[in-house]
């Protein structure tokens, strides 16, 4: 107020928002640079808030529980999309150690493949006390019914 005073309303005593000078009250109100201060001012919010995002998602991704690694985004995808979840495996391990397991599996199966079948027990032998028992008929017994 001092300075208008002083000086007068026609005079550079004015401020502005983003302009480093005082300006005279017609070129203050123009503000001919506003919208493109405010261009700016939006981008570095933007460009501030994916930052902000992208930290977010980065303190949330998981780490394997074998080897301390972050998931990568496609290993990450497979233990959460529900589609691809019963395939992932056990969805604690990172892609990695998940391929690990896999070849592990694959070569317990071939060896299992190649090894020879284990022998088979000799069936049991009938007791012989049913020797006037007629072949296809139920056997008869202190608690079945006599045919």
């Amino acid at each position: 107020m001092e300075r208008l005073q002083e000086h007068s309303a026609g005079a550079a005593v004015w401020c502005r928002l983003g302009s480093p000078d005082e300006q005279a009250l017609t070129a203050a109100l123009d503000n001919p640079d506003g919208e493109a201060l405010f261009r700016r001012q939006v981008a570095r919010a933007e460009a501030a808030e994916a930052q902000q995002r992208a930290a977010d998602r980065e303190a949330w991704r998981p780490v394997c529980k074998r080897c301390g690694q972050k998931f990568t985004d496609q290993r990450w995808q497979e233990t959460t999309a529900h589609s691809s979840a019963w395939k992932a495996g056990d969805v604690s391990v990172c892609g990695t150690c998940r391929a690990d397991d896999v070849a592990r599996q694959e070569a317990a199966r071939t060896e299992t493949a190649w090894a020879p079948a284990p022998a088979q027990p000799e069936p049991e032998p009938e007791p012989e006390d049913d020797r006037d028992q007629e072949p296809g008929k139920p056997r008869r017994g202190l608690l079945r019914w006599r045919t």
